[in-house]
Parts: structure tokens; C-alpha cells; sequence
């Protein structure tokens, strides 16, 4: 995997005496990032800091600061600066659920104390410890900032308005600081989680399930995000608990309430650093983000299914993928001729791989077009129905049919992955391609439908939306050329890897990789010049 070193790398780590942030400082740690850990319990602070030292850093600086205090972030950068010249990477962790002392409250009955303490924690406080490391970011050319925002950044809950919103105002903050900062070499990224194991479930005054996965979790999230090229960024991804029950039988009935237990083993582990005994199955895989997935997971011992429409291609790729992987204890690659708009191949192809491998693990689907081959972009009023079915057909109903042939070997397994490769443009349409934003809109949709019908069985479905990435598929925009920030595909294969060595407890929902935006920095330098 193309990931950058933490070694000696400078990092300070906000929130660090408790729950994510202590747990983000761990695992900076073991990577031998120099720490500067910060929060407002001296005790709980020198407690982090020890647990560090036993994680491996060297001698961390502990800094007992306020984030609401703006003289506060000022020390803060300034002792970093003091002490190790440098400032590589923030991770911004403080915040609150809630103002002490405060319950459920609607906005209603709610009182400015309770508003304004969350609000000055958790969104004034991002600004003003973003704002205390950016001159010396800026001034070195580079930099790495991740702000934790949460799930209820992009969906809003009763009773907690204030919460809400200084999260919802993290992402919007993070993103506008992202688009100001990327053309000077300093890379700014937020994360979303969901429910983990953390003091913060305390003030939430409900019952909670007892199988939350703990912070650790994020904590490996924070810290591939920050390894991530200096080429390409992700877009506020979600990182959120899997609670699945291991029970149920095919076709899926209404899950049950309460967790069973299973002893099937599962496919994926938190420790996991290899796909030994792994097999992938990947449509669209001679080309692109599937054949750089192809090699990736070969790589990492697993076995591999290269499915597309050449005969002779896929035949070849499977000789050189199954090379690859030898190494690494990979029981080899198939390749296998399979038009994703028939039924019918499909089912051979699943049927191929069991009596190849005797197991599906993943399935990673990335085959899909922009547009019918020979046509030009259109307006939606010149498109032909011929036009927007065969886009449909591959994008969508390809899809759905590689997702349907492989789910009774994964329920009964009750274990898998599925990736269903979307776009940018599932997310925000774009003129003149009105069927190819369509199919990726409806991917989501459909992931996120799928994976609510079978989580209760260990199987896990995620969508992935790419953007300006360098494939075979911008050869349909000719004339207009690729554009110069463009990502190679291998950058997308890494996060691919990173979503199937999660452990079973633990999903990343709807991740966006784009460029950090070299095209503009060479735009803005050719305007100064």
C-alpha cells in the first residue's frame, strides 16, 4: 500500500485525556509520531501521556489547555513550535455532547448556557485551534489537520440541537478550510463516527447496547486518513459500529431484537495485516480502480476473481494477478468472462468461484461506463432511450445483479464485504450526464438498502464514491483532456484494502477520495507568474 510514514512526524492531539482523542494519541504513538497532547484533566492528561511512552513515543509534551480560550491555542502552538520547531499534524478531538449538568432538553425549553457551552467547545473551539497551527503549516508548505465531527454532522437528532449543530458546523468549517488551504500544501480532512465506546455515551441518559465497538476503531481510521498520499483527501467519511446479530436464515427475515452469539469465524479482523484466506471477486476488473484493486488484494495473500468482459484479457490479468499474489501465500486468480448486464453470468460466476475457492468474501463491483460508447455529453433532452438504458444496465442493474448472485454464499457464511463502486456525481449531479449521475445516485441507494437487509447476518455493504480518478473511463470525455490532479486508481485499491481489514464491528459509510487539488495550485501559481 502507497501510505506515508508517521515516524517523527509532529502531531498534536486535542481532547487527548479521554475517549477518542486519548485513543488517536495511541495510535499516532505506535507509529513513533513525537505527540503533543492537550485537554483540560492534568491527571487524565499524564495518564495518556504514560500510556504513550509504553505505546513507544518518546518523551510527549503535555499541555493542560482550554480550546474555548483563544490565548490557550496560541500556547499551544507556540510551545509545539518551542520545543519541535515543527507542526506536521492536528488532530482536533475536544468536544462535548453536552453542557455539564445538562439532560435531554428541547430547543424550546433549552437555555443559552447549555447552547453556548457546546457550541463554544466544539465548533469555536475547531476554529480556534485550526486557526493556532496554520501559520506554521503554512509557512513549512505542508500540514495535516483532521477535525472530529460526528454522524450527527450529516444527520440531525432530537433533544440535542446544540451537539447538532457545532457538528454540523465542524464539517462545514472543515470543508471550507480544505478548499482555502489545499493550494498551499496543507491538507485539512474530517471524520465522522458514529457510536463507539466512549464517555460521551454516558451523557446521552438512554440505554445502550452492550456490544459498542470501542475507539480504537476511529482511532485506526484517524490514522490511515493522515497516511493517506499528499495527493488525495477524504470527504467527511462516516466510521460507525456494524451491531450485527450472526443469526438469521436466507431469504432474510425481519432481524431479531436481541444479539446472538456465533461461532463462525469472521473474515476480517482489527489485527488483520494480510487477506491470507480471503477470496475477492471483482467485476470490471481488468482495468482501472479493478484491476489496481486486483493486484492489491493479490498482494496481500488473497484469492482473487477478475471478472469482465474479455475472454482473452481477463485470462491474461488472472496469469499476472495470480503471479503477484504468490508470495504473499495467494491461492491464485481466475479470470472469468462475465457481461454484468446478464443474469445468467452471474450466476456462473458465482458459481465459478465456489467451485474454484469454496468461499466469497467480497465483492468489489467497479464495472461501469460514463456514457453509451461513441456519444458525445448531451443535454438530458437529446438523450435516447437506447443512450440512457445501456447506462443503466451496467451502472445499476449490473450492480444489483452482482450483489443478489453472491449474498446466499455470504449470509451463509455470515461474513462478507460488498463494495459498490459509485462516483462523486452520486452525490451532486452534473450537467450533460444525466444517465451516468442517475445509476450512481441509485448505487447509493441501493447499498445503503442492501446493507440495512442483511447486517443482521455479518455482511456488510458499503458504497464508494470516487473522484477525478485516472482510468480508461475518461477516454469517453475526449476531446476534453483528463483532468491534471487526477488520482491514480491505486489510491483508490488502499481505501478499498482499508474497508476490508476493518473488523466485523466497525463499517466506514459512504467515503469520498478526491484530489487535494493540484490542478488549482499549478492554476494559481501559473496566475502569479
Amino acid at each position: 500500500m502507497a501510505l506515508a510514514s508517521l515516524r517523527d512526524r509532529v502531531a498534536i492531539v486535542t481532547g487527548a485525556s479521554s475517549g477518542l482523542g486519548r485513543a488517536a494519541a495511541l495510535a499516532l504513538a505506535r507509529d513513533g509520531a513525537r505527540l503533543v497532547l492537550v485537554g483540560r484533566d492534568r491527571r487524565r492528561l499524564e495518564e495518556t501521556t504514560a500510556a504513550a511512552a509504553a505505546a513507544g513515543a518518546a518523551a510527549s509534551l503535555a499541555l493542560c489547555l482550554d480550546v474555548r480560550v483563544e490565548v490557550d491555542m496560541r500556547r499551544m502552538a507556540d510551545a509545539t513550535l518551542a520545543r519541535h520547531g515543527a507542526i506536521d499534524i492536528l488532530v482536533h478531538s475536544a468536544g462535548v455532547l453536552r453542557a455539564a449538568g445538562a439532560g435531554l432538553n428541547t430547543v424550546a425549553a433549552m437555555t443559552t448556557r447549555e447552547w453556548d457551552e457546546v457550541l463554544d467547545i466544539n465548533l469555536r473551539g475547531t476554529f480556534l485551534a485550526n486557526r493556532a497551527v496554520l501559520p506554521a503549516m503554512r509557512a513549512a508548505g505542508r500540514g495535516d489537520i483532521l477535525n472530529l465531527a460526528s454522524r450527527s454532522g450529516r444527520s440531525g437528532l432530537a433533544y440535542d440541537a446544540p451537539y447538532c449543530a457545532s457538528k454540523f458546523g465542524v464539517v462545514g468549517f472543515s470543508e471550507a478550510l480544505a478548499d482555502e488551504m489545499r493550494h498551499a500544501g496543507v491538507r485539512v480532512q474530517a471524520l465522522l463516527p458514529g457510536r463507539f465506546a466512549t464517555e460521551v455515551l454516558t451523557q446521552i441518559g438512554l440505554p445502550q447496547p452492550g456490544d459498542i465497538p470501542p475507539p480504537e476503531r476511529v482511532a485506526e481510521a484517524i490514522r490511515w486518513m493522515l497516511r493517506l498520499p499528499a495527493d488525495a483527501r477524504m470527504l467527511s467519511p462516516l466510521i460507525e459500529p456494524l451491531q450485527s446479530t450472526g443469526g438469521g436464515s436466507w431469504p432474510p427475515a425481519p432481524p431479531p431484537r436481541t444479539r446472538k452469539e456465533t461461532s463462525m469465524p469472521s473474515p476480517f479482523c482489527s489485527a488483520a495485516e494480510d487477506l491470507r484466506g480471503k477470496v475477492v471477486l471483482i467485476t470490471g476488473g481488468s482495468g482501472g480502480i479493478g484491476l489496481a484493486t486486483a493486484r492489491a488484494v493479490a498482494a496481500l495473500g488473497a484469492g482473487v476473481v477478475i471478472a469482465d468482459l474479455d475472454e482473452h484479457r481477463v485470462a491474461a490479468l488472472a496469469d499476472e494477478v495470480g503471479a503477484v499474489g504468490a508470495a504473499a501465500g495467494s491461492p491464485g486468480a481466475l479470470g472469468l468472462a462475465v457481461d454484468v448486464r446478464e443474469e445468467a453470468d452471474h450466476a456462473r460466476m458465482v458459481q465459478a468461484t465456489l467451485g474454484r475457492f469454496g468461499r466469497i468474501d467480497a465483492l468489489i463491483c467497479c464495472a461501469g461506463i460514463l456514457r453509451k460508447r461513441g456519444t458525445p455529453p448531451k443535454l438530458m433532452v437529446d438523450v435516447g432511450v437506447d443512450e440512457w438504458d445501456e447506462v443503466m444496465a451496467i451502472n445499476l442493474r449490473g450492480t444489483f445483479l452482482a450483489n443478489r448472485a453472491v449474498l446466499p454464499a455470504m449470509v451463509a457464511q455470515r461474513a462478507g464485504l460488498i463494495v459498490n463502486i459509485s462516483s462523486v456525481q452520486g452525490l451532486q449531479g452534473r450537467a450533460y450526464d444525466g444517465p451516468y449521475c442517475a445509476s450512481k445516485f441509485g448505487v447509493i441507494g441501493l447499498s445503503q438498502a442492501v446493507a440495512d437487509e442483511v447486517k443482521s447476518y455479518g455482511v456488510k455493504v458499503q458504497a464508494l464514491m470516487p473522484a477525478a480518478i485516472a482510468t480508461p473511463m475518461w477516454e469517453q470525455n475526449l476531446p476534453a483532456p483528463m483532468p491534471g490532479d487526477a488520482l491514480p486508481p491505486e489510491r483508490v485499491a488502499d481505501l478499498i484494502v482499508f474497508m476490508l481489514l476493518q473488523p466485523p464491528d466497525t463499517v466506514i459509510v459512504g467515503p469520498v477520495i478526491a484530489p487535494l487539488g493540484a490542478r488549482r495550485r499549478r492554476a494559481t501559481k501559473a496566475s502569479a507568474e
